[in-house]
């Protein structure tokens, strides 16, 4: 039998709460710029100006309380990817040595900085995104994206992989199931029996997408899931762009 096909009334506003909106961000198109405007203000803060990072750890703050965001779904995944991010900044302990500060007779070297600062800005544009994502479903953001002339190839897979994640989890979740009705204790659940299963998961996952493209070209599937024009920037959207343009610029020149 063949995977139904998602219609465009599947596909907008219907899942979940509707979310808050984001206040003096504009549209989505703008808010996406303004998002990706801090990104790069932030990533190009050098690597031992701290106090500079800590003034844009504003941003997120605002979009959080401004729009409500769930703190605790933020903060939940800002710990998921803590590891990651403490093991890269622990190689700058030692690739940079040199004393820089000395503070009641501990020595604060160049590397400890520089790790606090990736720490630091890495949490701040997660944050900022998180409370982004939240706040704007993903078929806007897919909307907002044609809308900055992204390839449609491009918006389509988007679409797509979020429509048909949870057929991904379910084959992850029926696999994990028939393991665990095989295995006793902890025999079957190695390293080499995971293996197969991983591979398994990847025929799966490749012959449902084949059922998938398969119906969606019967059914008349020539490339874009939605077929309407994208709107385009409006001059509001502009003006909101260019003011938070002008308040990231400021906060790199006064720091």
């Amino acid at each position: 039998m063949y995977a139904r096909l998602p219609s465009a009334a599947s596909l907008p506003e219907g899942r979940g709460a509707p979310p808050r909106p984001l206040p003096f961000l504009g549209s989505d198109r703008s808010a996406l710029l303004v998002t990706v405007l801090f990104l790069f203000s932030l990533l190009s803060i050098p690597k031992f100006n701290m106090a500079e990072v800590l003034a844009f750890g504003a941003f997120p703050l605002f979009l959080m309380s401004a729009a409500q965001a769930d703190v605790k779904l933020i903060v939940k995944r800002l710990l998921l990817i803590s590891p990651f991010v403490l093991f890269m900044a622990a190689g700058n302990l030692l690739l940079d040595r040199n004393p820089v500060l000395l503070i009641s007779g501990l020595r604060i070297s160049g590397g400890m900085i520089s790790g606090t600062v990736i720490v630091a800005k890495t949490i701040i544009s997660v944050a900022a995104l998180l409370s982004v994502t939240q706040s704007i479903p993903f078929y806007r953001i897919c909307r907002a994206l044609e809308a900055l002339h992204l390839p449609d190839v491009l918006v389509t897979q988007l679409l797509l992989l979020d429509r048909y994640r949870s057929v991904l989890q379910e084959e992850a979740q029926s696999i994990q199931k028939a393991r665990d009705i095989r295995s006793f204790g902890r025999k079957g659940k190695g390293l080499f029996r995971t293996a197969p299963l991983i591979g398994s998961l990847l025929l799966r996952t490749i012959t449902r997408a084949e059922r998938i493209y398969r119906s969606m070209s019967a059914r008349g599937f020539q490339g874009r899931l939605v077929n309407r024009p994208a709107e385009k920037i409006s001059r509001s959207d502009w003006r909101t762009i260019g003011l938070w343009a002008l308040l990231f610029l400021a906060l790199r020149l006064i720091f």
